[in-house]
């Protein structure tokens, strides 16, 4: 029964001492010993300082690897980040509806000015259908090259056991066109296809994407709640250490299938 209640809880306490990481549910949840993203690095820069530079150690670690991939494949650009989550505590985090417990990260779009050039982010830009946007009287083209690279990157890394993408169903099918006019390979983007949505409710996300990621073995037995739809390409993978004690906990914790509806997305 306590293997139970370690799984299920909400909030570290004096009684589960071993509780850390993600905890809980994207939208009701916690993170404890997360990770805190410098604010700048290698192919990547925060928005704002507001404390919300925080996410699951290997979730982190990720997006740094991908936002390095992106810069090292196509120098002179770099991925502004939003939001990720707070390095502790829970509650809301408005104006987003999840953002609680180090498994979302906000990723603003990689922009051009109108000829091409390559751009610093001023911000959230609102993209639309033919992928042009505008923000303080200034112009900018959807970057889809370097926009598919990052994504391709996070889906094909197996630490970031990608769940879901959240994006505006125009930059979606802008993304996957590209994708398919230069031969990605099929599995690839039939992933894709799969995980990037529109949230509805939780905003338009036609200014940013929305990465969510899936809670790993060693995480579901140290407190992370499964969301969601299972994915068949996000096999849980074998705990660090393998007691009896964590094997029944990934047995009654582990996600079984089945998808649910998106309601927290932003």
């Amino acid at each position: 029964m306590a293997v139970v209640a370690l799984g299920c809880a909400r909030v570290p306490t004096s009684l589960q001492p071993g509780v850390s990481g993600s905890i809980g549910l994207p939208h009701r949840g916690v993170l404890k010993d997360g990770r805190e993203l410098a604010r700048a690095g290698d192919g990547y820069q925060f928005l704002r300082d507001n404390g919300r530079r925080s996410a699951t150690p290997r979730f982190a670690t990720s997006l740094e690897r991908a936002a390095k991939s992106v810069h090292d494949a196509r120098p002179g650009a770099t991925l502004t980040i939003g939001d990720l989550s707070a390095p502790a505590g829970g509650g809301p985090a408005l104006p987003h509806l999840s953002h609680r417990s180090g498994r979302d990260a906000d990723l603003l779009l990689y922009l051009t000015t109108l000829e091409g050039a390559p751009v610093t982010s001023p911000g959230f830009v609102r993209i639309g259908p033919d992928g042009l946007g505008e923000k303080d009287g200034k112009f900018y083209r959807l970057d889809v090259e370097r926009e598919w690279l990052l994504l391709r990157a996070l889906l094909t890394d197996d630490a970031a056991r990608v769940q879901w993408i959240f994006v505006h169903d125009d930059l979606k099918a802008m993304l996957l066109e590209w994708a398919r006019a230069r031969g990605e390979p099929t599995d690839l983007v039939w992933r894709a296809v799969q995980v990037m949505a529109q949230p509805k409710p939780g905003g338009l996300h036609d200014d940013h994407v929305h990465v969510r990621t899936a809670c790993d073995s060693n995480e579901i037995v140290s407190g992370c709640e499964p969301f969601g739809p299972s994915r068949p390409w996000l096999t849980i993978p074998p705990f660090s250490a393998g007691d009896s004690d964590q094997e029944l906990a990934l047995a009654l914790l582990a996600p079984v299938g089945g998808s649910v509806a998106v309601t927290d997305a932003r």
